[in-house]
């Protein structure tokens, strides 16, 4: 007897109110008489369940018990199997927390009677490398829910790389990145850390004893979100547009006659900014603000220095 089976064996009458003892056995893949053994082992926990006999009967539990079904919804429930099988994506490495998962998912998909197959998140790149952000957030999961202190190098904006100890507090994803955030005993104050650059991470047997005392927003204290928005408008080439929406939002896309497409957007005013447009190259033309547009200019024509 698995006690996951009972769970379910519960929940199933609640949400079904009464069924037969033989379609319960199809359920499970036991026999008739393994059903009627739970029923009884029920009984002597407690759980008001109870049998009917005659024609409609089966095996039924109190109306009373039945309320506490009411503390979830028909929405409450599907989003609550959305997200784990969300989650489930990025359950890590450990074959444990994936199986748990799926099992969760099984057993509140038989509560639900909306479709819960509509939704499949998989944060991972598209390169074979991609499998590496599934085994960090793994690691990063289990420290956060053990709460143990993590080392790792992290490379900073400048390039270098710097070996961290950190109290993990929480995992956020904001924009287009995964970031950790926790308190950083190297800078002695709460930061955010870009999963993407961390290296050699380990979960050590330290306790992770900083308690955070604010509720985390964003990353705010990283360049790309602290720093101030400027709006930009550029012509590019009508094969480009869906490219730069892919990075930035577009509050104006205007499609011309010659080709070009006249477009203005927002961006935080941060030194990769040049960066990325620069890799449009002659396919984007800033027309404002001036800085920017003679930024890139000036850019240019230092690449252009390099392969002469």
């Amino acid at each position: 007897m698995q006690i996951d089976q009972l769970f379910e064996f519960v929940y199933i009458l609640i949400d079904k109110k009464r069924v037969t003892a033989r379609d319960m056995s199809k359920h499970f893949g036991v026999s008739v008489r393994t059903i009627y053994r739970w029923m009884e082992a029920l009984s002597l926990s407690g759980v008001p369940i109870y049998s009917l006999k005659g024609r409609g009967g089966g095996i039924a539990i109190s109306e009373q018990y039945a309320l506490d079904k009411r503390i979830l919804s028909e929405e409450e429930r599907l989003a609550i199997v959305s997200s784990v099988k969300a989650f489930n994506s990025l359950a890590g490495n450990p074959v444990s927390a994936v199986n748990a998962n799926i099992k969760a998912a099984e057993k509140i998909s038989g509560l639900v009677s909306s479709n819960t197959d509509w939704l499949e998140v998989d944060f991972a790149p598209w390169s074979p490398e991609g499998s590496e952000v599934r085994n960090l957030f793994g690691t990063l999961r289990d420290s956060i829910l053990k709460k143990r202190q993590i080392s790792f190098d992290y490379f900073t904006g400048d390039g270098r790389s710097e070996k961290r100890l950190v109290h993990p507090w929480k995992l956020i994803f904001r924009g287009q990145s995964w970031y950790l955030y926790g308190w950083c005993t190297s800078r002695n104050a709460e930061r955010f850390f870009k999963l993407t650059r961390m290296r050699n991470l380990v979960m050590t047997s330290k306790n992770a004893n900083i308690v955070r005392n604010i509720t985390a927003t964003g990353p705010a204290n990283t360049p790309e979100y602290s720093a101030p928005l400027i709006q930009i408008k550029a012509k590019i080439t009508q094969e480009k547009v869906s490219y730069l929406m892919d990075s930035f939002i577009c509050s104006e896309i205007k499609p011309q006659k010659n080709g070009w497409v006249n477009v203005t957007f927002t961006a935080p005013d941060t030194p990769w900014l040049c960066e990325i447009l620069l890799s449009f190259g002659a396919q984007i033309k800033i027309q404002s603000p001036a800085r920017l547009k003679n930024k890139i200019a000036e850019m240019a024509a230092k690449i252009s220095e390099l392969y002469k």
